[in-house]
């Protein structure tokens, strides 16, 4: 076995068994698939890379073979490296995609060893997965998101780049590897239907000035991610956070308390057969919200009620799904912090996710979090990445129903 493949499976085993073509073009982010490619190999992946003749300007196909502990594909030969590879693969990665190729693959040219590959892939239905890389308004031009869309009528995923200093920028390494793992993950939530709320809410002081609190919905989102990549219908009831909600949800926007638990009450018709209450809204709100702005120089006093309560009446209104709560808590111990869970449980939960917040790398905007997932048949500490509880949460929650 070849020396660098000692890292397999030493973060996970997700990708235990499953084979990755990287498929690299000719796009400055080519410097991160060393990176990328060792990323999905430390999750149990065995990866093998396709080059373009414009990315083995920017980085070696010696780098790439050191990466992966495997012979790279350059050029096409009379061994037909395209077929080989396509056939071999248990999915494809284009990643950085250059809109050149992105536009080639939509319009089925095959003239380099990565187009080739992703063709035959598309073929034989293999999940493709494409990360472009580009500058921002090569990016927004209507005729390449045209071509996105043709990728994606086929099937082909598309994971969106980070727009930053007017360029499109590659997606994190992290969320290419996630969205890799989910794709290929076990589609055992086909047909069943899940509600998740995720984000904080607000509450307006005047026009002008709200309150609100610190989450950004990343727990919810990841739930709402990983329930969908297992073939789940997934509604998700989402406050004013700033992540992207991900592909293939259906997305409530929301704003305020109230709007959130109507939007909630009216999606708990559906039935659905897991409920997930990850949003964290506003515990009150102003009683007379101002009319116009006030001023600095004013001196105020606001007078606080309880806002509306959003998981109250879930059990009435849906008996038989499996309830999922949150609960937030700050500088408490593992003790305190279960018997609050098990209080919360006692409402009627099936299941409560409690974190205290105020613990490095669990806190509100991490992508990781360190949480107590307490049922009536016991509980369990765990730290890990926001996707990694998410799968965790799912996995006892389907074995519940």
């Amino acid at each position: 076995m070849h020396p660098s493949k000692d890292i397999l499976g030493t973060r996970g085993s997700e990708l235990s068994g499953r084979k990755i073509a990287l498929c690299i073009t000719g796009s400055v982010a080519a410097v991160k698939c060393p990176e990328l490619a060792r990323e999905l190999m430390r999750h149990g992946a065995e990866v093998r890379a396709c080059m373009s003749p414009q990315a083995t300007q920017l980085i070696t196909p010696d780098l790439m073979h050191w990466a992966t502990g495997n012979e790279v594909v350059v050029r096409l030969t009379g061994r037909l490296e395209h077929v080989e590879l396509a056939e071999w693969a248990d999915l494809i990665l284009v990643a950085p995609a250059t809109a050149n190729t992105i536009a080639k693959i939509s319009c089925a040219i095959d003239d380099t060893p990565v187009t080739s590959v992703v063709s035959v892939a598309l073929g034989l239905k293999k999940p493709v997965v494409v990360v472009p890389a580009m500058h921002a308004s090569m990016f927004s031009h209507e005729l390449f998101q045209q071509n996105l869309a043709k990728l994606r009528s086929v099937g082909t995923q598309v994971l969106g780049p980070r727009v930053e200093e007017g360029r499109a920028k590659i997606a994190e390494v992290g969320e290419i590897v996630q969205l890799v793992i989910e794709t290929l993950g076990p589609k055992d939530m086909v047909g069943r239907q899940v509600l998740v709320t995720a984000g904080p809410t607000i509450e307006p002081i005047d026009p002008v000035k709200i309150i609100t609190n610190r989450s950004t919905g990343k727990m919810g989102l990841a739930i709402a991610r990983a329930a969908a990549a297992r073939g789940a219908e997934v509604s998700l009831v989402y406050g004013p956070g700033n992540e992207v909600p991900p592909v293939g949800v259906r997305v409530i926007r929301v704003e305020r308390t109230q709007e959130m638990r109507d939007a909630f009450l009216k999606e708990l018709e559906r039935q659905p057969d897991i409920v997930v209450s990850a949003a964290a809204p506003q515990d009150f709100m102003v009683e007379r919200p101002a009319e116009r702005k006030l001023r600095h120089t004013e001196p105020v006093t606001l007078r606080l009620v309880p806002a509306p309560r959003v998981l109250s009446g879930v059990r009435e209104l849906s008996p038989g799904s499996f309830v999922i709560g949150f609960k937030t808590e700050y500088g408490v111990s593992d003790d305190e912090l279960r018997r609050a869970a098990e209080a919360k449980l006692a409402e009627g939960l099936d299941m409560v996710v409690a974190n205290d917040v105020s613990r490095p790398g669990a806190g509100f905007g991490t992508d990781t979090n360190e949480v107590l997932i307490v049922t009536r048949s016991g509980w369990r500490k765990m730290r890990a990445t926001k996707a990694e509880i998410a799968r965790e949460i799912l996995d006892l929650a389907i074995g519940k129903l």
